[in-house]
């Protein structure tokens, strides 16, 4: 009896340490969903419209939403082409582009030179892709040789040949 006693405690405690002695961690394996935001240096896009340049737009940086297909650019230089002919360059702080569209915010300060010579300045204004068209509701100041146009939002082509000024105030010099 002393020997079956004897296996029957080393039957237990070889039962037992698999249930007591070992510990097993219920580990989670959580999936993440995939990354959709990238970031890029010396962002550059280049937009034509059969054959001929449109836009060229280039950026310190970018963070690029796939999801939302829009980049945010961190000091953006756009120039403006007219059938290849270069025409004007934006310049922003910020903006926010719409990839599949192309269209622009630009956020804070935003200011146009044009090749004859004209400086726009305001906040804040919209590049329409399809329409070459900027705008802002916000104040705008328009520099040219011999005069200074203020008003308090705007609508013009990217040459700034076509420009409507809501309450403007003329300066001449």
């Amino acid at each position: 009896m002393n020997l079956f006693r004897r296996y029957n405690i080393y039957a237990l405690i070889m039962f037992s340490i698999p249930f007591f002695g070992c510990t097993t961690e219920k580990s989670v394996i959580e999936e993440t969903s995939p990354i959709s935001e990238q970031a890029i240096e010396k962002f550059t896009i280049t937009q034509t419209d059969e054959g001929k340049l449109k836009m060229i737009l280039e950026s310190e940086s970018a963070i690029i939403d796939e999801s939302k297909s829009i980049a945010q650019l961190k000091l953006p230089v756009i120039e403006f082409y007219d059938k290849g002919e270069y025409v004007s360059t934006l310049v922003t702080e910020s903006a926010v582009m719409n990839m599949e569209t192309c269209d622009v915010r630009g956020i804070g300060k935003c200011n146009i030179d044009n090749t004859k010579n004209e400086h726009l300045q305001t906040t804040n204004l919209m590049y329409d892709a399809k329409k070459e068209l900027v705008y802002s509701d916000h104040d705008v100041k328009i520099t040219r040789p011999n005069e200074t146009v203020y008003g308090t939002s705007f609508e013009a082509d990217t040459k700034l040949d076509n420009i409507i000024i809501k309450n403007q105030r003329t300066v001449l010099e």
